[in-house]
């Protein structure tokens, strides 16, 4: 079995890099492969431990995405990757796929040794199966703190976390559950600039969290987070969320100190012709910015790695990520703290109220609306889930 494209992975990066395929060169064969059956909306797992969406909501079967957009989902994972034969050899059934190019785009999972003690102390909620654990662990929690450290290359979703968990747990009237965020050395800074994160601290302290500014966590343990000189005590941690590249039994030479493909500003492994990526697995080299790991990026990232494997199947030149609006994009924070929000551009606090969430949520609706076949929720909204 050989297709023109295969494409790994079954996130929104793969799935818009095979459909971008389909549309730039409608008659090659296209196969993504993807363990999972449905495609997972990763922006609304925020919302999951504080049943603010359903789960059913954060799925699309992709079944229907494939026979709407022309490509074939092979419904298995991917153990190994051999460049030479230009074949991918399939993790359940041992076969053999062969393709012309290749596009990897399988996600980043949690790197659960970064932080010591985080693996047997902590859940990372941005794993989808342990945002359904949380859920479940906040049901059963009478009394307590709950802590999210913001670590690693993505923070924005432990504040989205705790604000919404805060918010159900203030809704619900269960006042004997506290919120904390724990930011990790100068991660908020980093990210978000000095001025817009302290006026983050202000909004998450309006919904409930207290926030515990540029802590240097040594490590977690059954207690909570041990800090230079101090500990915060916890009854449940979450840590979002460092990230490290899956085992594709790739050459440790093409990855970098985190297991990332490293490629080009046109999405190719440099030296290959035919291998792209795409999304979280990417490590983009030779850029004058560093691009952050965000849904938006990476749907970025899969239109422009698409388009070029599309164009090298006509022998034609692959053209570089749009780099203008990469930067554009890379400028703006908008993180959803329970149901408030701070519009953060270039580092710098621009605008709160009603309107930046309206915005991300006809984002949300807009994307969502092209993918799923039937409709579902519009937006968070809580549910009954921890009243008493």
């Amino acid at each position: 079995m050989k297709f023109d494209v295969a494409v790994v992975g079954g996130g929104a990066a793969g799935v818009d890099a095979a459909a971008a395929v389909r549309r730039h060169a409608p008659g090659a064969s296209v196969a993504l492969i993807s363990p999972e059956p449905d495609l997972l909306y990763r922006p609304w797992l925020v919302y999951l431990p504080a049943a603010a969406v359903p789960a059913k909501d954060l799925s699309i079967p992709l079944s229907g995405i494939s026979s709407r957009h022309g490509f074939e989902h092979v419904q298995d994972g991917v153990s190994a990757v051999d460049m030479e034969a230009g074949e991918l050899v399939l993790a359940a059934t041992g076969e053999r796929l062969g393709y012309g190019q290749l596009i990897l785009a399988p996600g980043a999972p949690a790197d659960r040794q970064r932080i010591p003690g985080s693996d047997a102390h902590a859940l990372f909620p941005c794993d989808p199966a342990e945002a359904q654990q949380l859920l479940d662990r906040l049901k059963a929690l009478t009394a307590g703190t709950v802590a999210f450290l913001l670590t690693g290359e993505r923070i924005g979703p432990g504040l989205e976390y705790a604000g919404w968990v805060a918010r159900a747990m203030r809704t619900a009237g269960r006042k004997d559950v506290s919120v904390i965020a724990v930011d990790h050395g100068d991660a908020m800074d980093r990210q978000f600039g000095t001025k817009a994160a302290d006026r983050l601290v202000s909004v998450a302290d309006s919904v409930g969290v207290h926030v515990v500014r540029n802590a240097d966590v040594e490590r977690i343990d059954e207690g909570g987070l041990v800090l230079a000189g101090s500990t915060v005590s916890a009854d449940l941690v979450s840590v979002t969320s460092p990230l490290c590249g899956p085992d594709l039994g790739l050459p440790t030479e093409l990855l970098d100190d985190h297991g990332l493909l490293r490629v080009d500003t046109t999405l190719a492994v440099p030296g290959l012709h035919n291998v792209f990526a795409a999304g979280d697995f990417s490590s983009v080299q030779g850029t004058a910015f560093e691009l952050p790991k965000t849904w938006i990026m990476a749907r970025l990232q899969a239109e422009t790695a698409g388009r070029n494997a599309a164009a090298a199947l006509g022998g034609v030149s692959p053209a570089g990520l749009d780099m203008r609006r990469a930067a554009r994009m890379a400028a703006l924070s908008m993180p959803d703290v329970g149901g408030r929000t701070l519009f953060v551009r270039n580092r710098k606090p621009v605008a709160g109220g009603r309107w930046p969430l309206k915005l991300r949520y006809r984002m949300d609706a807009k994307y969502l609306s092209t993918y799923r076949d039937h409709p579902g929720a519009k937006r968070p909204a809580l549910q009954r889930e921890f009243e008493s």
